[in-house]
């Protein structure tokens, strides 16, 4: 099919409104003047078109088909297009194992979605980064359990492996029992030794269930693939019938008030008012070729 999709918006801090040509379920084009194309026209004027949203799934706990698609109506409902996921693992010897079983867990998923690493950072090692370029693991969530493990790696040898599939070493904070002071101290300290450390990183993962904003899905490579509109993406999008506001402070904020009316993915219409329809399977596992290969400059540590 081929059509375009006119007065869509952006979901930057400064939204602005573009013309998409979109052929064969792929963005083709993208224009801030209108189009003139011998294909129909989809005039949104009166709604609010914006990309899918990308949201952080970590805890996947649902080992039957049954459950995991009801949970995959759950997020469909909230506009979510893709997820980003990681298994969780506590020796580099059981890797390959785990990542098999979790890919079979997720191989019914209808929707998107993107696998990383989730271990303690103080098992990270030369040889896991090596294992996790060559399985293209696009990034590793480290959790921090005491104090001392930002100290604990020799962050040197990290370096000098982690080329030229970089991938970004993200630190959880999520299970250290620190008061909010001290969380701050941590954070600006691990700040200070990615930079003089040259460990590529991103600043902060969104809480469970939340979406990924621009910045991030960049520093993990997955945008322009997902949430965006932009040449070669993927025709994921989200339609409003409500007048909401379009800005930073409300569009791209949700909750149970605030669902799409329709959700469109990969091309497809999986969500229309009350209803919608999974396809158990269709779900993609999204392949990083090179994490944060667009990134913004000002955010690069190197």
């Amino acid at each position: 099919m081929e059509y375009i999709l006119e007065n869509v918006w952006t979901t930057d801090k400064d939204p602005r409104q573009k013309h998409v040509h979109i052929k064969n379920n792929v963005v083709c084009y993208v224009s801030e003047r209108p189009l003139r194309m011998k294909c129909f026209s989809v005039n949104s004027a009166g709604l609010n078109v914006i990309p899918g949203h990308i949201l952080r799934q970590f805890e996947i706990n649902e080992t039957n088909e049954e459950s995991l698609l009801k949970h995959c109506e759950e997020l469909v409902l909230q506009g979510c297009t893709a997820i980003v996921t990681a298994f969780p693992l506590k020796y580099t010897k059981e890797f390959v194992p785990r990542l098999e079983d979790f890919r079979k867990q997720l191989a019914i998923f209808p929707i998107d979605y993107v696998i990383g690493l989730q271990m303690p950072m103080t098992r990270i090692s030369p040889s896991l980064i090596r294992t996790c370029q060559k399985h293209k693991i696009p990034f590793i969530n480290a959790i921090v359990e005491q104090e001392e493990d930002l100290e604990t790696v020799i962050w040197e040898w990290i370096r000098n492996v982690n080329f030229p599939y970089t991938i970004p070493i993200v630190a959880d904070w999520s299970q250290l029992p620190v008061h909010e002071k001290r969380l701050i101290q941590l954070k600006e300290k691990w700040n200070r030794i990615c930079k003089e450390k040259s460990i590529c990183t991103i600043d902060a993962f969104p809480d469970e269930g939340e979406r990924f904003t621009k910045e991030q899905l960049q520093g993990l490579g997955i945008y322009p693939k997902k949430g965006s509109w932009v040449s070669g993406c993927d025709v994921d999008y989200l339609i409003y019938k409500e007048n909401i506001w379009v800005d930073e402070e409300q569009i791209l904020k949700y909750d149970g008030s605030n669902n799409p009316d329709i959700v469109v993915q990969n091309g497809k219409v999986i969500k229309a008012g009350k209803e919608i329809h999974l396809e158990p399977g269709a779900g993609r596992e999204l392949r990083i070729i090179r994490p944060g290969i667009f990134r913004a400059m000002s955010n690069d540590l190197l």
